[in-house]
């Protein structure tokens, strides 16, 4: 568990805002009879993709150690049930992700500036009032990141809007190549984030960085604010013109040489969209949750127009 000093500090932190607590990392010993570590990543309160991930859990041979690695919250409506799944399958092995932060630093930051756009049932503070004591004592207490000590190799998991070695915040649109720059460490065997909803491997000399993607919210193109179109795929040249699909990571060794997939699966997209088309007191316009949700492509404009006029009403 973080210290106290280290739980405050997150608690108070804003994106933008420099890093004022020193990274601590909880050390995961993970025993060899275990067959391999599965990663998930960017939840974010929706009940539906859980059901996916169950299902290809299931599918995956052998024994295996989940790691969910931050950003339980905003964007879905399900935060306590999320939260409780992350509980039964991930229990002293979940990262704290930016928008698990932000549950608790909006409250701190209620009178220095206008909040009312994140009271929505799909924002950070909507998902505060819906949980319980206990399950925020658990969020409050989330670590930066793990050190996994598993057959002899370590593994860094950390959510990656922040590293130990970089005090900035971590933009989601970052590429491939920056999160290289900004992640890779040859001192360990493997770093594995999320944040940037968009999963992909990269090895150098005897190291690997890689993303797990986004069980709930892929993210394979976006429309910035200022009209910018960004096609993921074609930048890594990878499952092009494919449907949208959710994913995790599965580690496994062999020989003493790890395996690293990018495993995809779906889940109930439409029954996901049904739910949410008679919901009229959300922050995500329907439009852009649907488009977001059956085809990975995110448009920012709508949603920045979103938060504005709620902060306006």
């Amino acid at each position: 568990m973080p210290s106290q000093e280290t739980i405050q500090g997150r608690l108070v932190w804003r994106p933008g805002q420099p890093r004022t607590w020193p990274i601590e990392s909880v050390t995961a010993e993970i025993g060899p009879e275990i067959d391999r570590l599965t990663v998930v990543s960017d939840l974010h309160a929706y009940r539906e993709p859980l059901d996916g991930v169950d299902r290809c859990l299931q599918s995956l041979p052998g024994t295996h150690a989940v790691f969910v690695n931050g950003d339980l919250f905003e964007g879905g409506i399900d935060p306590a049930e999320t939260l409780e799944w992350v509980r039964s399958h991930a229990t002293g092995q979940t990262t704290r992700g930016n928008h698990d932060s932000l549950v608790f630093a909006y409250l701190q930051n209620l009178a220095l500036e206008d909040t009312s756009d994140h009271w929505t049932r799909d924002a950070e503070l909507g998902g505060y009032k819906r949980l319980s004591p206990d399950q925020l004592q658990f969020v409050a207490e989330l670590p930066d990141q793990f050190l996994v000590r598993w057959r002899g190799k370590t593994i860094r998991i950390l959510h990656g809007h922040q590293n130990h070695g970089n005090t900035d915040y971590t933009d989601w649109q970052s590429t491939p190549d920056q999160l290289m720059a900004l992640f890779h460490e040859p001192e360990v065997d493997g770093t594995v984030i999320g944040h940037t909803h968009y999963p992909f491997f990269r090895k150098q000399s005897s190291s690997f960085l890689a993303n797990s993607g986004s069980v709930a919210v892929p993210i394979q193109r976006f429309r910035t604010a200022a009209g910018v179109v960004t096609d993921r795929d074609e930048q890594e040249n990878l499952r092009a013109k494919q449907p949208v699909q959710s994913s995790l990571l599965s580690i496994s060794e062999d020989d003493g040489e790890l395996d690293v997939e990018i495993v995809y699966f779906d889940y109930d997209r439409a029954g996901l969209l049904e739910r949410y088309a008679g919901q009229d007191d959300l922050l995500i316009p329907f439009p852009t949750r649907k488009t977001w949700i059956q085809e990975g492509f995110l448009d920012i404009g709508p949603l920045a127009a979103a938060q504005r006029g709620a902060k306006s009403s």
